[in-house]
């Protein structure tokens, strides 16, 4: 479909300040070839340079009306293939609908129009109507959302721009938008979700504009975005969090205190809460207060070896290797085959001075995966040192 849109040449013919927004409507569906003229009678010698496949012209044209544009192409045997739409004030359509079809003429578009009708206008000329829009742009966001949990975000991008061309609608920006943030593309996220939030017709896009800003390391814009969308939804601990992680690095560790207990408070049992709250505090090296948030949601979770890894990392920090030891043994006792434990398990050995040891544990982590790189590269270094 993209590519048959693509090689569609169009030519609008209309006097009206609309033909620009029309232009613009065209292209941004996928027709690529789009020319427009302000008068009916350029329109032989524009049509002998190259010959459209549709012709959009105005049935109120001075001097040389639509209806005498299309009797002219429609009667020269050269020309004959070339669709016509023609546009009519609504306020005429029933006296002059009739007559337009009579001459041949089966597509009328009423003005003033909406793109969303300027686009199933031109889709009902390759005999798609509206619901067939949809399905075909549903099947495409569809697709799009399958590619994006893959990871696959350059191709995800594309379907969801593909289905925003078909059926217009703020949900396919939005996730344009989603696209570009994780592949790291700023600029084009933050166009992506403001145009999906024009009129305000995208609620809770001020999450997302948050989370953006957040990105980019820009946290005092990132708090604006994220004030706005705690008021919107009060329920989301995670909004909670986000604040409090950007007050903590514009150092207003008091203010992110607050944040962070609102969050807890919302939901005091959910263990995500506090991993994120702890890998805050872990990133702004405030490694107590993310051994003492990490240690809470072990008590939730007791069975999340992600939680036991970042713990005893927020311990290493602290130079306390016995007990950072201490927790990588009890992740073992849980998850007994994993070798990236292993692997962590060597380095808090080799901080605590324990070379042999460490050098131990590395080889049953390379006795679970041969091809583990890291660790046969740390095992040649413990045993030089």
């Amino acid at each position: 479909m993209a590519h048959e849109l693509a090689d569609t040449k169009i030519l609008i013919v209309d006097n009206q300040s609309e033909i620009r927004n029309m232009r613009e409507t065209l292209r941004d569906i996928g027709f690529n070839s789009v020319k427009d003229l302000t008068s009916g009678l350029k329109v032989l010698t524009e049509i002998q340079k190259e010959t459209p496949d549709v012709v959009l012209v105005n049935y109120y044209l001075p001097q040389y009306s639509g209806m005498q544009v299309f009797k002219s192409l429609s009667g020269t045997k050269a020309f004959a293939s070339v669709k016509f739409i023609m546009i009519v004030p609504k306020t005429d359509s029933r006296k002059i609908k009739d007559g337009i079809i009579a001459d041949g003429i089966s597509t009328l578009l009423e003005r003033p129009f909406s793109s969303d009708e300027l686009r199933e206008s031109i889709f009902s000329l390759f005999g798609m109507g509206m619901e067939h829009m949809k399905q075909v742009a549903e099947l495409q966001m569809q697709e799009g959302h399958e590619l994006f949990e893959a990871g696959d975000y350059e191709n995800a991008v594309q379907k969801f721009r593909e289905a925003g061309d078909v059926v217009s609608n703020p949900e396919s920006i939005f996730w344009q938008g989603r696209c570009y943030l994780e592949m790291g593309m700023f600029d084009q996220a933050n166009a992506s979700f403001q145009n999906a939030n024009k009129g305000k017709r995208y609620p809770g896009i001020s999450k997302w504009l948050g989370f953006l800003h957040i990105a980019k390391k820009d946290y005092k814009e990132a708090i604006t975005h994220l004030d706005r969308a705690i008021k919107e939804d009060k329920a989301d601990p995670f909004l909670l969090v986000a604040r409090g992680k950007c007050q903590l690095f514009i150092d207003t560790e008091s203010m992110a205190e607050v944040s962070f207990n609102g969050a807890t408070s919302l939901a005091p049992n959910d263990e995500k809460v506090k991993l994120e709250i702890g890998n805050a505090y872990l990133e702004k090296e405030l490694y107590d207060k993310a051994e003492k948030m990490f240690g809470a949601a072990i008590k939730i979770a007791s069975n999340d070896i992600q939680l036991y890894n970042r713990m005893a990392i927020a311990l290493r920090k602290q130079g306390k290797f016995k007990r950072a030891i201490e927790i990588y043994v009890m992740a073992l006792k849980i998850d007994p085959e994993n070798e990236g434990l292993y692997y962590n398990l060597a380095r808090a050995l080799h901080e605590s001075g324990d070379d042999e040891k460490a050098i131990k544990v590395l080889n049953k982590a390379l006795d679970l995966d041969p091809e583990f790189t890291e660790a046969r590269e740390l095992k040649k270094e413990y045993t030089k040192g």
